[in-house]
């Protein structure tokens, strides 16, 4: 509200059209009684009001004294005439005023109880303050050890399972080692970037090889520069057909071709692809080694019959790869003969004194150590490689793994309770 003061008209229509005032207490007694009055100790406008009709009467009553000429009833008359006008001033103003104030008390109350936060809901005490930091912070700090001891695991796993394809592809290649081998590597690529790159339809594994296998950097990852393959490649249908040139590396000699027959197998075996075709530049078949029976086209399989060693390359890098491609009949006796050593480029993962059975059931292969077997005896990289080249030696066989009589129940993040997951593919690599 507004605080404009009163002119002379204004205060006259108020004054005429105030209820009459009776009071039987003395003017002194409602004089005190408004000067004691706590919500009127601030009021200047009020606090003048009061003391005019004061000094008035001081003044009339010096006047009286020095002129003594006048009657007491005359003084009386005028006294009893200007103190109700005064004391109705004071009672108008004074209600105003008090009205006015209380009005705007009440609205200022209301206006900081709007815009004050809810203390009930979000004011806490320290204590409570410093239990809810303790809790975020212990809440960070086992978030952190998941993600720690995830990672832990993660590195110490080489192969490439179904958990780790949730927003992902795979892409198989093998890549050539100096020992004329072919290794098989997983590469795990992001849907985006395959999206992005094949952005109208899924790519085909003809496809996929063709964009990614370029930027692989072979030499750098300690492999000889094989890809990508001389000549050219083509889809027929459900079958590759390559054309080779007429001089190539791939018919020198024997190791040679089989370098090439092996990283063919690692790279398009887990595909839409039945067998490849090879092929001269003018299409006819092209024959290795001018043998008749090496025209014939190579059958792709998935399930490539093999045990798995532990291959180090020159850099020191390991890797899980099958010894010289070696394939076995069953799976009873590709895991028995693990522990065998054949050669000088690929070492056995599972140590010569641990000796156990192999039986074959519906659900897989159970592995059952004759002694129970400890793990943490062993180094912890080799008894998770041991235990790896297990599941993708019973994989290459369709087949999924079990480890009975081990002391421990889990290990790395593998539930030795039950069978084991298949491997997707074997030395995981992401795409560059």
């Amino acid at each position: 509200m507004t605080h404009n003061q009163f002119d002379d008209d204004q205060l006259e229509h108020l004054l005429n059209n105030a209820p009459k005032l009776s009071d039987r207490r003395s003017k002194e007694e409602i004089l005190n009684r408004l000067l004691t009055d706590a919500r009127l100790q601030d009021n200047t406008h009020l606090q003048g009001a009061i003391q005019q009709p004061i000094d008035d009467e001081i003044i009339s009553q010096e006047q009286q004294h020095v002129t003594q000429q006048e009657s007491t009833e005359t003084a009386t008359k005028k006294k009893v005439h200007k103190w109700p006008i005064f004391m109705s001033v004071a009672a108008v103003f004074a209600l105003t005023v008090f009205t006015s104030s209380t009005l705007l008390n009440h609205n200022d109350a209301k206006i900081d109880q709007a815009n004050a936060p809810e203390t009930s809901q979000y004011s806490t005490s320290p204590d409570s303050h410093v239990a809810k930091s303790s809790v975020n912070h212990d809440k960070m700090m086992e978030s952190n050890n998941i993600v720690a001891e995830h990672s832990r695991i993660m590195s110490l796993r080489s192969s490439v399972y179904e958990e780790d394809l949730t927003d992902a592809v795979v892409f198989h290649i093998g890549l050539a080692n100096r020992d004329k081998n072919s290794v098989p590597m997983t590469y795990i690529i992001p849907n985006e970037r395959v999206a992005t790159d094949f952005p109208k339809k899924k790519p085909t594994t003809l496809q996929m090889y063709e964009k990614y296998a370029p930027q692989i950097d072979e030499k750098a990852n300690g492999f000889t520069n094989y890809h990508p393959y001389k000549g050219e490649l083509k889809e027929k249908g459900d079958k590759l057909v390559h054309v080779l040139p007429k001089k190539n590396d791939y018919d020198v000699a024997s190791a040679d071709t089989n370098e090439y027959l092996d990283t063919l197998q690692d790279t398009f075996s887990d595909s839409e692809y039945k067998d490849v075709e090879f092929e001269n530049s003018d299409g006819t078949a092209y024959k290795f080694s001018k043998d008749e029976e090496s025209s014939k086209p190579m059958v792709l399989t998935s399930s490539n019959h093999f045990n798995y060693y532990l291959y180090k390359d020159e850099n020191g890098a390991e890797y899980l790869s099958p010894d010289t491609r070696k394939t076995f009949s069953t799976v009873t006796e590709a895991l028995t003969v693990m522990r065998n050593k054949n050669d000088d480029v690929y070492v056995p993962v599972v140590p010569e004194n641990l000796t156990y059975t192999v039986k074959e059931v519906a659900e897989g292969v159970i592995v059952i150590f004759d002694e129970p077997l400890d793990l943490t005896t062993m180094d912890t990289v080799r008894a998770t490689q041991m235990i790896e080249a297990m599941m993708l030696t019973a994989a290459s066989f369709d087949q999924q793994i079990r480890l009975d009589n081990v002391v421990q129940e889990s290990w790395e993040g593998f539930d030795l309770k039950k069978f084991l997951p298949k491997p997707v593919g074997a030395n995981k690599r992401y795409m560059p």
